[in-house]
């Protein structure tokens, strides 16, 4: 097995500029909270059950993690301040969706690539 490594070491300057003027110019504070979001396998699960039913209350998506209903909401508080998940109030039951249609496009690319092999 041959390991892919450059046999001489020369540094192409202007590319390398190019993409650190590049990096400094952006924030990726949004894609390390998505990585957080998806870097917990509760939260994987809220995502795929939310994905399966447009919307679930907190009781029932502690049944699905097999989890006290207190630490589904702590999960679902750590969605929603990161604007993946919102929640309405009906009576007593509080019930989670996924934010908006970016989130659902998201949610939808990360199942299928766990799909492909």
């Amino acid at each position: 097995m041959s390991i892919e490594v450059c046999k001489a070491n020369i540094v192409h300057k202007e590319k390398v500029e190019n993409v650190k003027n590049r990096l400094d110019e952006n924030d990726f504070s949004r894609l390390l909270a998505l990585g957080r979001c998806f870097g917990d396998i509760s939260r994987i699960k809220i995502f795929y059950a939310l994905e399966t039913y447009k919307e679930m209350c907190v009781c029932d998506l502690a049944a699905v993690l097999d989890a006290s209903i207190a630490t589904t909401s702590h999960h679902l508080r750590f969605l929603k301040k990161q604007g993946m998940t919102k929640a309405r109030q009906d009576g007593k039951m509080v019930y989670y969706s996924i934010a908006n249609e970016e989130v659902h496009s998201t949610i939808r690319a990360f199942f299928k690539m766990s799909e492909t092999k």
